[in-house]
């Protein structure tokens, strides 16, 4: 058994209570009990000989919790072997196909990390005579390597047990060990795609229990991994929301605008954050952005004309939507939105020009020609989505019954009638 040297600095630490000294009365009795801790410690560990790893830790407890010896990277070193003992008797009957314990396994395997970080940290520090000589680095790096991936087990195990704060805890320890200074140069501690796959995951737990500093909290290596971005992106954007960082929120909306442009969260999002500050050329000086960036992509003309359209700008909207069906035809926003373009203009028209002069029968029927040519216009749009989702009814059944309607096109109108919402 090797001697244990007890560090001045920590001695000295324990006499000090309140910023005032100790006697030497008491200097003693915490002398006494700084040993007598030291000594179940060592129970401990013979403890851990014997197989008795349960009983090990309860001996060490008072040890690991008394500020005079959880300092001692010694007492972590049988604490770690005491977890060690628990996780490999749950992986041999797990080996052997026998029923084993998966909360104590993984629970026991986050331990094992929290305890073996403290003892490399006490393992480092400088000795009674000032010098740095490590005695377990070894084991402790082994012992790492060998639990490490049980955290990922363990993550995945209790996110499907809908345990998701346990989670997590088990993916954010694994993540961080990727980084941790006696694991850091093993090339498979920095498999990229797995840490990733432990950061998407985190993030999916803060995700459901609406922790949002919990999904921020590895989102941006979640995103490293191309199958995971956008959706990665998307949850940073809500939690940034969230959690009241609305200049990051903008950049993540733009950045998700431009990397995802056939998702219209991002898009949309933008939109209504200007209106609601009044806003309305900030988000068409982006829209123009995402056109000279691409201006072969039909999205980005669709999202002028919504810019256009919710600011009230319906004629120049139909400009833009003409331009986003220039580049496809089959655009079905852009088809449904000039629709309503169409008939937005044939209300405004009706509303603001119309002859209410029941004599002036020119009048009147200029005003029907203007208007149903808003509707004929309109017309070929609706159908076109109807033969393009005739499933999705809610894309063209009210637009095209309007048309039918103000049209005379009673025939028509007759044939749609079931698709109609019930009274």
């Amino acid at each position: 058994m090797k001697k244990l040297v007890l560090s001045f600095a920590m001695v000295l630490a324990a006499s000090m209570v309140s910023g005032q000294q100790l006697t030497k009365e008491q200097i003693k009795a915490q002398k006494k009990e700084q040993k007598a801790l030291m000594t179940k410690a060592k129970e401990a560990d013979k403890a851990i000989v014997a197989g008795d790893h349960a009983g090990a830790l309860n001996t060490i407890q008072d040890a690991l919790k008394s500020p005079l010896t959880n300092k001692d990277a010694y007492v972590w070193y049988v604490a770690c072997k005491a977890k060690k003992g628990l996780i490999d008797a749950e992986n041999y009957k797990r080996a052997q196909g026998q029923q084993f314990n998966a909360e104590q396994l993984y629970n026991s395997a986050y331990d094992i990390f929290d305890y073996l970080i403290k003892c490399d940290e006490y393992d480092k520090a400088p000795n009674a005579k000032g010098k740095v000589a490590p005695k377990y680095s070894m084991d402790i790096v082994q012992m790492m390597y060998e639990n490490r991936n049980q955290l990922f087990n363990g993550g995945a195990y209790f996110y499907n047990a809908e345990k998701y704060d346990d989670a997590f805890k088990q993916f954010d320890m694994f993540i961080k060990t990727s980084t941790l200074e006696p694991l850091d140069t093993i090339p498979a501690v920095k498999d990229k795609e797995l840490n990733a796959n432990a950061a998407y995951y985190a993030a999916l737990c803060g995700m459901q229990t609406e922790n949002y500093k919990n999904v921020l909290a590895h989102i941006d290596l979640a995103m490293e991994e191309p199958s995971f971005k956008e959706n990665a992106m998307k949850y940073k954007a809500m939690s940034q929301a969230n959690v009241g960082d609305s200049v990051a929120w903008i950049q993540t909306l733009k950045q998700g605008a431009k990397t995802f442009p056939a998702n219209p969260y991002f898009y949309q999002c933008l939109i209504a954050y200007y209106q609601l500050k009044n806003q309305p050329d900030q988000m068409t000086k982006f829209a123009d952005e995402m056109i000279a960036s691409d201006p072969e992509n039909p999205l980005f003309f669709f999202v002028k004309g919504m810019v256009l359209q919710e600011s009230g700008k319906t004629a120049d909207a139909v400009e833009w939507y003409k331009k986003t069906l220039d580049k496809d035809p089959n655009y079905e926003g852009a088809l449904a939105n000039l629709g309503i373009c169409y008939t937005a203009l044939a209300q405004e028209y009706s509303q603001k020009n119309a002859s209410t002069n029941i004599k002036d029968k020119a009048k009147i029927a200029k005003d029907k020609e203007i208007i149903n040519g808003y509707f004929k216009e309109a017309l070929p749009l609706y159908e076109k989505l109807r033969k393009l989702q005739p499933t999705k009814t809610e894309l063209w059944i009210t637009g095209l019954s309007n048309c039918y309607y103000n049209l005379n096109m009673d025939k028509e109108l007759k044939e749609i009638e079931k698709y109609l919402p019930k009274e």
